[in-house]
């Protein structure tokens, strides 16, 4: 077994570029991993293993041209491939087979990325979990929605992996698992093959255990050419530190952390600060609730009313619930949040970007829910561009995580503050 499987995507591409391996033997370290680990974390609910070494041959023969030449990646199941099936982490879709690709998976395939095969998701992309553990203790759970995806990266399975976020699917997990996300405005990415929840709020993002992948995956799915580095050098990056309406809902060790990430970017140089919250940000996790809900009883009203017998108990409240919000109800929590949203771009000020918290804490025992997605609500409503960064474990000894959040629109800018701001936490 080599080490290709510990590399970030970006170096990958480097090492096959210039002859330091291949995509075979890239793929073969990541095969190698998943048949040591897959049985006890259960990441992927679809492997096809002879048909990724097979692509991945076939790459060693071509050019490596494409901006992802030979990199593996993992699909979470809600999102369409043409070769594997996706039930939305719902037995009432056993079996079911899209006749396309999503465009995330065609514009990766066009770059040259192989996918490994399709990752747990909680049932359509919402509070029922899979059967995914977390890597770093197997007692306890990876986070959700995007379960199998963040479990993957973090066990070293897949350099990159597609998940989703609708109110913390991409963050926190990837807070619960020690590995980066990156929640891009709402809207950035093409979600056409990507199972709808809440249309306002579905968002495609992915994981990867180095945010400088982020920025070569976003520019795939974009279409857009590799930005030149932003320069930090004449004046490195604002940051301020929110605590938001909720910092008292979340554990010690969350808050420790946040500190502790300020005062390690303080001491890299960083301007740093502190906005405290406008009273009306109380009421955005209820207000996100009410979109979510009267959204989801709307778009998955077909499923829910054809297979209510398979269907959980979480996921029929959801719907349930969605049905009672009422269409004046609905509309306030929207014109609510593009309120909210006027207040961010006057507080942000020059600030590059926000710091808070990522989940509660530590991820909690048990595998039979996937943990609050409290502290990723409010910023979801608010259609932000988001990065979960890893900083240090708790007092259990798993991970915790801070998140970034930007200006609505600047994700590159984002981005490049991530960048920048990950290697001045490593030893935070």
């Amino acid at each position: 077994m080599t080490d290709d499987n510990h590399h970030s995507a970006t170096d990958i591409v480097q090492s096959i570029r210039e002859g330091r391996t291949t995509p075979s033997a890239v793929m073969a370290a990541h095969l190698d991993r998943i048949a040591a680990r897959e049985a006890v974390v259960g990441a992927f609910i679809h492997l096809d293993a002879d048909r990724a070494m097979q692509r991945a041959r076939a790459a060693d023969n071509r050019p490596a041209t494409g901006a992802l030449h030979g990199v593996p990646f993992a699909i979470k199941d809600i999102i369409d491939t043409d070769d594997m099936p996706a039930a939305w982490g719902s037995d009432s879709l056993a079996g079911r087979r899209p006749a396309g690709n999503a465009a995330c998976v065609q514009a990766f395939l066009d770059a040259g990325a192989i996918p490994l095969g399709k990752t747990v998701t909680t049932e359509f992309a919402y509070f029922k979990p899979g059967k995914t553990a977390n890597p770093h203790r197997l007692s306890h759970t990876p986070g959700g929605s995007s379960s199998g995806s963040a479990a993957a990266v973090a066990d070293l399975m897949a350099p990159l992996a597609f998940g989703s976020q609708t109110a913390a699917s991409l963050i926190r997990p990837a807070a619960y698992c020690g590995v980066a996300a990156f929640k891009p405005t709402t809207g950035a990415f093409d979600l056409s093959g990507v199972m709808a929840l809440s249309p306002s709020l579905d968002t495609l993002g992915i994981l990867a255990r180095d945010p400088r992948d982020f920025v070569l995956a976003r520019c795939v799915l974009t279409g857009t050419p590799m930005p030149a580095p932003l320069d930090f050098s004449g004046r490195l990056p604002r940051i301020c530190l929110m605590r938001g309406p909720h910092w008292q809902d979340g554990s010690i060790e969350m808050r420790e952390a946040c500190r502790r990430a300020m005062a390690a970017l303080a001491a890299c140089g960083a301007d740093t600060g502190e906005i405290a919250h406008p009273p009306l940000f109380a009421d955005l996790t209820q207000a996100h609730k009410d979109v979510m809900g009267y959204e989801a009883a709307r778009s998955r009203a077909d499923v829910y009313d054809s297979h209510r017998p398979m269907i959980s108990t979480q996921f029929a409240e959801l719907i349930e619930t969605g049905k009672r919000v009422t269409d004046t109800r609905y509309h306030a929590a929207l014109a609510m949040r593009d309120r909210a949203n006027a207040m961010v771009e006057v507080m942000l000020g020059d600030c590059d970007a926000l710091l808070a918290a990522s989940a509660p804490g530590e991820a909690p025992e048990g595998l039979g829910a996937t943990g609050d997605p409290l502290f990723s609500r409010m910023w979801t409503l608010l259609q932000l561009p988001c990065v979960a960064l890893p900083l240090g474990v708790g007092p259990q000894g798993l991970p915790l995580g801070i998140q970034l959040i930007g200006r609505k629109g600047d994700d590159a800018r984002l981005l490049a503050v991530a960048a920048w701001a990950h290697d001045g936490l490593r030893d935070a």
